[in-house]
């Protein structure tokens, strides 16, 4: 089994709203949403309150409360119920208030933030607790996090292919009002798995603890150093490749073997980091790695890259450290094989270098447009205090005309009162009209100008390739590959960013959703779903197969490094098929990259041939008789006009 703690939010609200949002993109917009004209959409209360609420309906998968069937109530007070097929475990009232109690509870403590503590115990695919083992279980984590008196609910959810179990508990203590830290919960949570493995025989699974040969629980031993905190937050918020991680994939294999096969020498050593584009120099009491062509990006530590890369493990077997004998400008000419470009995406590792480049360019070009329009946008003027200033010089002029035009003063003043009572009454009105202007205005989006994300999502409908790039890398961040599994085994794999602005094709209809997807329905059903790296194929064989010769006809608007069948046999011949034909008779080209597919296209554009070859001989064969037969009939006729007859005589 595995934990998995959600990560807390950097702004210091409640933790309860990532949960409810690690769904969605955004404030619980889902990713599978379609991406609509009108840019508007309303963001879910902030409240504590109503984040509670939130959370208890999205754990128990339904937002009808009251629908709760009570299973059991044990000794202890704790609670079991059914919701919707969801069985839940608390230690609360009643399940209905469950929301209010804990936000109550947590209000008693000003200075927490975040009184919510979320976290998912997960088992193996092939494991299948009972219900009694994983609440067991998760009372056992409470417990062992010092929250056995706290506020708790804990949810089974047996819909996806690991069985798990939602624990939410309030860190406020219901009777101390004190809150428990949780500072190190992952590393202690590791260790709560193993501990719970033994007690049930739970299947041993990774973490930073494990059991040794007595079985005792022991930490694990490291491998290679994690990736320093400035390269992982570059990559999981802006999709840049790190220096880190291109030192990572292009050196440390081949220094790995070094060490391994004990051949390693500063200049061997040398000699890879310079391929790269790199430079391996010394540092104080270490070893540094930078980008040679750019000394102003931070350098890493050589132990980052790999642990022996340390002058005390290394200096003892090939000796003092030499530099390397190369200066940049020779490297630049002679030796380097790559280098390090800080514009490239993470997500776009296995694409060709040309394409990595022209991608980031294009997303650095929607930055621009989009900061272009943020300067350009102006908010709707609803000249508030030019309207205002109407009114109060219109009853102004009433009352001058009244100084002037009544003599009695007793008559003036009670016409004075009267014109401001009017004013005032004019004012208010005008206040509420203009709240309903400004009321309006939010309703159409007009209020502020758009997000980075809702302006892109516009562009991306009005058929920007660069914007549909944007969403999918935004999905790809957020790992929703494994959360929206396909539905499909007929896919049609391509390469990395390989990413297609939304295409026309004939009877069908195309959507975008969040995600990136670009959804095709044909008669109100969904056929296609290109995602940019790979095309989703529904209904292969509807229609003499027209939703698979469509899908096949947008590979080649794919780049061509990887093109791949996966599923039915019968879907990967009929794709093949279609390839070949295309390939025929098409300028450009469909390419196939699996080796035995690629046979099968060659083997099935030779049949094709060969079947018009024969199919050409028995036309003209057929033409031939055809033609023959038409002189036969004409000289036949001719005969006949001038064969004589016996027409009108008689013989004796």
């Amino acid at each position: 089994m595995n934990i998995i703690i959600p990560p807390k939010r950097r702004d210091g609200r409640s933790s309860f709203v990532q949960l409810v949002g690690y769904v969605s993109v955004r404030d619980d917009i889902s990713l599978k949403d379609e991406i609509k004209e009108d840019p508007r959409f309303k963001r879910p209360a902030r409240a504590r309150g109503k984040v509670f609420e939130r959370l208890v309906e999205y754990m128990n998968r339904t937002e009808n409360l009251a629908e709760s069937q009570l299973i059991s109530v044990d000794a202890r007070g704790e609670s079991r119920v059914s919701v919707d097929g969801v069985v839940s475990q608390h230690n609360l009232l009643s399940f209905e208030s469950a929301a209010s109690e804990m936000s109550g509870v947590s209000k008693q403590n000003d200075r927490i933030k975040d009184p919510v503590y979320h976290f998912i115990l997960s088992w193996q695919e092939d494991e299948n607790p009972t219900d009694d083992q994983i609440f067991k279980a998760a009372r056992y984590a409470l417990r062992r996090m010092d929250m056995q008196l706290h506020q708790y609910m804990a949810s089974i959810h047996r819909d996806t292919d690991n069985v798990h179990v939602h624990v939410v508990a309030n860190r406020v203590n219901p009777l101390t009002f004190k809150a428990v830290s949780v500072h190190g919960d992952a590393d202690k949570m590791q260790r709560i798995c193993r501990e719970l493995e033994l007690k049930f025989n739970f299947k041993v699974d990774n973490g930073s603890w494990v059991r040794d040969a007595d079985n005792q629980i022991v930490r694990a031993k490291r491998g290679y150093k994690k990736a320093p905190r400035g390269a992982a937050t570059l990559e999981h918020f802006g999709d840049r490749e790190s220096l880190y991680t291109y030192a990572v994939t292009h050196c440390r294999k081949d220094i790995n073997a070094m060490f391994r096969d004990k051949s390693a020498t500063w200049e061997r050593m040398h000699a890879v980091f310079d391929r790269a584009g790199l430079k391996l120099e010394r540092r104080g009491e270490g070893m540094i790695v930078r980008d040679r062509f750019n000394p102003g990006q931070t350098p890493i530590k050589a132990s980052r890259l790999h642990t022996s890369m340390t002058l005390s493990r290394i200096v003892p077997k090939v000796g003092d450290f030499v530099p390397s004998p190369l200066n940049d400008a020779d490297v630049h000419d002679k030796h380097v094989h790559a280098a390090y470009n800080d514009q490239l995406h993470m997500r776009d590792q296995g694409a060709r270098q040309a394409r990595r480049i022209a991608r980031a360019e294009a997303r650095q070009q929607l930055k621009d447009d989009y900061q272009a329009y943020r300067k350009s946008w102006v908010k709707p003027d609803l000249r508030m205090a030019a309207r205002f200033r109407e009114i109060a010089d219109s009853f102004r002029a009433q009352k001058l005309r009244i100084r002037h035009g009544e003599g009695d003063p007793h008559m003036r003043k009670l016409m004075y009162n009267v014109v401001e009572f009017e004013r005032e009454k004019a004012m208010a009105g005008l206040r509420i009209q203009l709240k309903a202007e400004r009321e309006q205005l939010r309703e159409e989006g007009k209020a502020r100008p758009m997000s980075y994300r809702v302006w892109t999502e516009q562009e991306a409908l009005k058929g920007s390739q660069a914007a549909v790039s944007q969403l999918r890398g935004w999905a790809y961040r957020e790992g929703r590959k494994n959360r929206y599994p396909t539905r499909t085994e007929d896919v049609i794999h391509c390469g990395p960013a390989d990413d297609t602005p939304l295409l026309k094709a004939d009877g069908f209809t195309v959507r975008l959703h969040r995600d990136g997807a670009a959804v095709y329905s044909r008669q109100g059903r969904d056929s296609i779903i290109d995602r940019g790296d790979s095309i989703e194929v529904y209904q292969p064989y509807d229609g003499r197969a027209v939703n698979t010769l469509t899908a096949v006809n947008m590979m080649q608007w794919k780049s061509g490094e990887l093109g791949k069948f996966d599923g039915n046999g019968l879907f990967v011949a009929t794709a093949v098929g279609a390839v070949a034909e295309h390939n025929l008779y098409q300028e450009r080209q469909i390419s196939v990259t699996d080796t035995y597919q690629r046979g099968d296209v060659e083997k099935e554009m030779g049949n094709i041939q060969s079947r018009k070859a024969s199919n050409a001989y028995y036309e003209d064969l057929a033409q031939a008789r055809y033609e023959q037969r038409l002189r036969d009939e004409h000289r036949y006729r001719e005969e006949e006009e001038h064969k004589p007859t016996n027409r009108g005589t008689f013989k004796p």
